[in-house]
């Protein structure tokens, strides 16, 4: 099995994120793994988890906006201008401070609501509503229910499944029952299950692109700087910004831009300062 990609799960309520990508590690065989964007043990969902090689590319991946849907549950009846009022004021740059239960430091920090939207409102019990929202990573979704209640006599999330993270879509996952199942038919000399859920990192990483020479292409896997004569083309890209780097269709790796396209036959130098190599 190739070992250098990525496996987009969905994830199962009542297991921690660590748990199901060290099962992943396990049953593939991959010599190491890691997960993209922690979900807590009963958030479902969206895990993006890399095999081999391609764990250090986690962090181009990791850093996307994370889109949700989930069920809040007022201590008193709302009305639903009264929900989508406060949901109107939770929308945009907030402050939050992370949950003590939470793996970082505890101090607050801003994070953006691209949107949180009310979807319907449960007949049975009008206590819970349904929604959704799309956020900047590292938002927690519980404190953000939990800071709307306290302008509405009290609220808290009761479920939540994480539906994307940047453009990795649920309909792109694949079941840990979709694996077991993958697996035992690739032992028995049938791999096309499973090499269909193995993706290639660079498919998630969404960065302007820089190709580089034939003749540079040696030296840069050996983790040799990119200077400007190596470079055979770019895209439009700001300097100081991360780039994904490319030999026609061979993804490279990752670096830094030193330099715009309209600099590229101007300056001699150092062009892509590198920050990982993926071969």
């Amino acid at each position: 099995m190739k070992s250098n990609n990525v496996i987009i799960l969905d994830k199962p309520p009542g297991h921690t994120s660590h748990e199901i990508t060290t099962f992943v590690k396990k049953i593939t065989g991959a010599a190491r793994a890691g997960h993209a964007g922690t979900l807590d043990p009963q958030v479902s969902g969206v895990l993006p988890i890399a095999l081999g090689r391609a764990t250090k590319l986690l962090r181009y991946i990791a850093g996307a906006d994370k889109t949700y849907v989930g069920i809040i549950k007022f201590k008193k009846v709302q009305t639903r201008e009264k929900i989508e009022k406060l949901f109107s004021e939770f929308t945009g740059t907030l402050t939050q401070t992370p949950p003590k239960k939470s793996a970082v430091r505890k101090r607050p920090r801003k994070r953006t609501v691209h949107y949180l939207k009310l979807i319907e409102i449960d007949k049975d019990n009008p206590r819970l509503a349904l929604f959704e929202t799309k956020v900047d990573a590292g938002t927690y979704i519980r404190t953000l229910c939990k800071d709307l209640g306290k302008k509405c006599g009290g609220a808290r999330m009761e479920e939540l499944r994480r539906t994307a993270v940047g453009e990795i879509t649920e309909d792109m996952c694949s079941s840990i029952y979709d694996l077991i199942d993958a697996v035992y038919c690739q032992k028995q000399g049938k791999p096309e299950d499973i090499e269909k859920m193995l993706r290639a990192p660079e498919e998630f990483i969404r960065l302007p692109k820089v190709f580089i020479k034939e003749s540079a292409l040696e030296s840069v896997k050996g983790g040799a700087q990119i200077m400007i004569p190596a470079i055979e083309d770019m895209e439009e890209v700001e300097e100081g910004k991360k780039v994904a780097i490319y030999y026609r269709d061979l993804f490279v790796g990752v670096g830094i831009a030193k330099i715009t396209k309209k600099e590229l036959n101007l300056k001699k130098g150092l062009g892509i300062r590198l920050e990982r190599v993926h071969l």
